[in-house]
């Protein structure tokens, strides 16, 4: 398991091995932005909402992947691509402080 804060102020990882961890989740903070490869295989992936950034990724890179939910029950054994667990997720937006003071 991460800490919630592992990666603050992290911007440049561009590879990250993870796989056979039994991880359930990856931290808020997760810095995706220069992520290359990422291999995430054999973790026990709880599919909620807090994946969605890895999802997102997923969808955006050609990477084989055989990452799948662990829990909850319903979603066991689907890609994390594309398990409808994670279709209704919104992704936190960057905001732009560019403007923001008046």
């Amino acid at each position: 398991q991460f800490a919630d804060k592992a990666f603050a102020g992290v911007t440049v990882l561009k590879t990250a091995h993870l796989e056979n961890n039994r991880l359930t989740q990856l931290p808020r903070n997760f810095p995706f932005d220069k992520m290359e490869t990422l291999t995430l295989s054999r973790n026990t992936w709880h599919c909620n909402c807090q994946l969605a950034q890895l999802r997102k990724w997923l969808k955006g890179n050609r990477t084989r992947t055989e990452d799948t939910c662990s829990t909850p029950a319903q979603y066991r054994g689907q890609s994390i691509r594309d398990t409808p667990a994670l279709r209704t997720c919104k992704l936190p937006t960057k905001r732009s402080k560019k403007g923001s003071r008046h």
